[in-house]
């Protein structure tokens, strides 16, 4: 049944089909390489569209680095970055942090994501050495799940997934659980379940198949919609028939449909927020952001969360309407401060604010204001430094908040030389204890170029460490800058005695500083 399911609904699927060839493409890679899919012929192909502001990705990061050193042993697979949303420097500052041990390209021109319909972030695709594309994977693809993919296409066979939480949503998703028939009452309370079930299928946590379960949703929108068409004479009934129609006409990208569709319902419920929502995010989606401004400033109003003032100042700054989008931005971070000067040591509230800051910052990159946005970088880390280590989005926000900080320095003209430091993340650098202060030091100017570092602010006795290239330095240090113009230093301060107060230190080198307050333990 659930083949029949699929082979029927195969059309409602845009883009590349696995068990077909794989379209072409042209990128660059960061090191200025022009690669194209013939130039990998022979060998398996994993290519893994990311980016550096999206949580799934940075979560699977580890995984991928890892697959990637094991599956590549032979030389008969190959890895490829790919970044759709971003530009070189910020690719950079994440590619040196993480030491990626593959090469990575900038989807300039969108040309790559068009052609491979990449929907969400982030989406593997594996490409067999016949160029016959065996297997795409949107969401975080685990070690296991890659490496039966990459198996998969060394066999020439097209690849499965097969998982628990895969067969939950199989079962939510079945067509004969649900009663396609009645009066138009019960059309009705159908059309309902059906809304529920789609909504508990997207609630299911583990290892899915994004696309075989959007398949699945629209087989059921398009049975309903079918049979309430007819019989919606109701307002309730009109829009509960605008809502699936919206639906499957976004999941199919057809823009224009979705987008009278989501018309005709808000037309009768103008505050709907499912419509609106959906309305807001097609807009977005079909290239129109001051129209979907306007729907998200809609939205705003009826509910001023801070969720929905964010997407609002997003949407905005997509819109290029910068001044609007930074009053969204501090009506944002003014609601979620009052919730946190209300509840100072509510994590989920802290992360919040340091959240509303960080999309924040991105917003005053786009608009050209490289001092606002690193303030509001800033701003992110000093909060984000309030949340327990075991935070979800400890690591994340501090990490992203430094590389968008490196980024702008990097976009300083030649020869120039930036420093960014922040606080340590990730395992305990070599030879650290619980008392040692834990900083990663980040060096971005000219490739090539010889950097002399040294520490300053020390209070008498303290020592300072530069960890680089599996060296260690005391105080002072000279680093080369890579190829990619980006160096990761691993900088430790050690306290030897006790301090009048804690201290700000700093390192500096060929005329750029960066500072940090020590932090009360």
């Amino acid at each position: 049944m659930l083949h029949a399911i699929i082979a029927a609904t195969a059309l409602a699927l845009t883009g590349p089909q696995v068990g077909s060839p794989a379209p072409d493409f042209h990128l660059t890679t960061l090191d200025g390489k022009h690669v194209t899919l013939a130039d990998f012929r022979g060998k398996t192909l994993v290519l893994n569209d990311w980016a550096t502001w999206c949580p799934p990705c940075r979560e699977e990061t580890p995984d991928l680095i890892a697959a990637a050193k094991k599956l590549s042993g032979k030389g008969d697979v190959v890895f490829l970055g790919v970044d759709s949303t971003e530009a070189a420097p910020i690719v950079r500052a994440f590619v040196a942090a993480k030491a990626m041990p593959y090469a990575q390209a900038i989807d300039g021109d969108k040309a790559f994501s068009k052609a491979y319909d990449v929907r969400a972030f982030p989406t593997t695709f594996v490409i067999a050495p016949d160029g016959i594309l065996r297997a795409r994977y949107v969401g975080n693809v685990t070690p296991q799940i890659l490496a039966g993919f990459v198996g998969d296409a060394r066999a020439g066979r097209n690849g499965e997934l097969a998982t628990d939480a895969q067969k939950k949503i199989d079962a939510l998703l079945d067509p004969a659980k649900f009663a396609f028939d009645g009066d138009a009452a019960t059309i009705r309370r159908v059309a309902e379940t059906v809304l529920m079930a789609i909504e508990a299928a997207d609630a299911v946590e583990g290892d899915t198949d994004y696309l075989r379960t959007q398949s699945e949703e629209n087989a059921l929108r398009d049975t309903e919609i079918a049979l309430l068409d007819p019989v919606a004479e109701t307002d309730e009934s009109k829009v509960l028939l605008a809502q699936l129609q919206g639906d499957a006409a976004y999941t199919r990208e057809e823009w224009p449909q979705a987008l009278a569709a989501y018309e005709r319902g808000l037309a009768l419920a103008p505050d709907d927020e499912d419509l609106l929502g959906g309305y807001a995010t097609a807009l977005h989606a079909s290239g129109d952001d001051a129209r979907a401004t306007d729907v998200y400033n809609e939205i705003a109003k009826i509910d001023p969360s801070v969720d929905n003032l964010v997407s609002l100042g997003v949407s905005a700054g997509d819109a290029k309407h910068f001044n609007d989008a930074a009053v969204a931005f501090a009506q944002a971070i003014g609601t979620a401060r009052a919730a946190v000067k209300a509840k100072p040591t509510d994590a989920k509230r802290i992360r919040k604010l340091a959240w509303a800051h960080l999309y924040e910052g991105r917003m005053y990159v786009k608009a050209g204001e490289p001092e606002k946005a690193r303030a509001a970088f800033a701003q992110t880390s000093a909060w984000t430094a309030k949340l327990p280590k075991t935070d979800a989005r400890y690591a994340m926000y501090l990490e992203e908040a430094q590389e968008a900080t490196v980024a702008i320095d990097a976009a300083h003209p030649a020869g120039k030389t930036a420093i960014s430091l922040a606080l340590w993340t990730g395992p305990d650098l070599p030879g650290s204890v619980a008392s040692t202060y834990k900083y990663r030091l980040v060096v971005a100017g000219t490739p090539g170029k010889t950097v002399a570092l040294a520490a300053g602010g020390l209070p008498k006795h303290w020592v300072a460490s530069f960890c680089s290239d599996r060296q260690c330095a005391p105080f002072r240090t000279i680093v080369a800058l890579p190829a990619s113009g980006v160096k990761v230093i691993e900088f430790q301060v050690i306290p030897q005695s006790g301090a009048p107060s804690l201290p700000t230190i700093r390192v500096d080198g060929d005329g750029a500083s960066a500072s940090v307050k020590v932090a009360a333990r």
